[in-house]
This record gives structure tokens, C-alpha cells and sequence, in this order.
């Protein structure tokens, strides 16, 4: 695994934030970069500006998300630790939680990256950014709801390990691993196929990595592995 989870790795920038201890391993600002070049304008200071703007999206949309997670584990009594990476992240925390309270937990993260791209939108509707001016604050509320919006609603879907594939388990109270499997499989290579057609071929071959990811568990919860 390239990142461990270990908040001690070197390259790892540690911080607290709202009480809870959060590790940014240095991959995650790596990756972000390569995702966010090439868009923009032609201008080099214009597109520089732009792809901090991007990077600067990408890791509030993420830790937003996982902030999500974190809170409502504490309030289940959980001590949630906060982990990003590569280009996403998770929340951990130690202790029993109820089949109930592992739903919620887990639907928390998507219900604060809805409850972001709506509070963008809104302010964009009240001409926040004409307010503030530029197109650069423009650009960040732009972004801010595109991702959270798009992100919160494609990880409900029930693909594993994203949260709506973690729902559907808790759901079933963790049986039937075998149809779970085929269900994210399906729905990942229903996806990867829509974001080819519109020519993300990025999340295409990340969805396609998905789909075969669900279906080797599939095949392994078949032969009575998990």
C-alpha cells in the first residue's frame, strides 16, 4: 500500500484541526498537481494561478469529506483520526459502533460535501464573487461546487470501497458479499463506460480499476475469502 497510514512517515505534514489530529502524506499534493495541469488559460501566471486554485479545491473538498466522517464519529464516542493521500482519504477511529451508527458515520462524509457545493452555489446565486471580484474567486466557487456536488453524489454509489458500496454492506449487515461484489462491478463499469463518453478518461480508467477491483471480491467471497 503507498500510504500506510502511519502519521509518523516522513513526508507527512501532522496538524489538529476542530480536536481531531489530521496527516496529509505528501503524495496527495503530488497527484493533485498532475491532475489540475493543463486546464485553464494559455497565460503561465494565469494557469499558475488557476492550478493553486485547483489544488487548494481539491484538498478542502477532501478534507471536508473526511471532516464529515470525523465528526460523526465523535459523536458516537469514536476518537477519529484523519488520514489524505494520492488524490483522496479517510477517517479511522477506534471502538463498537452500532449498525445504524456506521451509516450515518458513513454518509456523513458525502452529506458535508453536498452541504459545501450548496453553500457555494448559494453564495455564487448571491453574487459573492461579484461582490469579491475576479475570475479567480469565480474559479473557486465554480470548482468547489462542480467537485463536491459530482464527488458526493458518485460516492454513493454502490462500488466498494467508496461509501455508498461501505452503506450497502452495513445495510445488509455485512452478508451476502458475493452479490455485492456484482452489484459494484456493474455500477462501476456502468460509470467508467458514462465517463468515457464524455471523455473523462481519467475517471474512466479509475472506475475501470474499480470494476475489476469488485469483481475480484466477488470471486474471492465465491471461493469463501474476503
Amino acid at each position: 500500500m503507498f500510504f500506510d497510514l502511519n502519521p509518523n512517515r516522513p513526508g507527512t505534514l501532522r496538524f489538529q484541526l476542530f480536536g481531531f489530529p489530521i496527516a496529509i502524506h505528501w503524495s496527495f499534493w503530488i497527484l493533485t498537481v498532475l491532475l489540475g495541469v493543463g486546464g485553464g488559460s494559455a497565460d503561465p501566471v494565469d494557469q499558475t494561478r488557476l492550478l493553486l486554485i485547483f489544488v487548494l479545491v481539491f484538498f478542502v473538498s477532501i478534507l471536508g469529506h473526511e471532516l464529515g466522517h470525523a465528526f460523526a464519529y465523535r459523536k458516537y464516542g469514536g476518537k477519529p483520526q484523519v488520514f489524505i493521500h494520492g488524490i483522496g482519504g479517510m477517517a479511522v477511529a477506534q471502538g463498537h459502533f452500532t449498525r445504524k451508527q456506521r451509516i450515518v458515520i458513513t454518509a456523513a462524509g458525502p452529506f458535508f460535501g453536498l452541504a459545501m457545493g450548496g453553500a457555494c452555489y448559494v453564495l455564487n446565486v448571491l453574487g459573492f464573487n461579484l461582490v469579491v471580484g475576479g475570475q479567480y474567486v469565480d474559479a473557486f466557487l465554480g470548482l468547489m461546487i462542480l467537485i463536491n456536488v459530482f464527488w458526493s453524489l458518485v460516492n454513493l454509489l454502490p462500488i466498494i470501497p467508496l461509501d455508498g458500496g461501505q452503506m450497502l454492506g452495513h445495510i445488509m449487515h455485512e452478508r451476502r458479499p458475493v452479490l455485492r461484489g456484482q452489484i459494484g462491478a456493474g455500477c462501476a463499469l456502468i460509470a467508467g463506460l458514462f465517463l468515457f463518453s464524455i471523455g473523462f478518461f481519467f475517471g474512466m480508467i479509475l472506475f475501470g480499476f474499480l470494476a475489476y477491483q469488485n469483481f475480484q471480491a466477488a470471486e474471492r467471497a465465491k471461493r469463501g475469502y474476503r
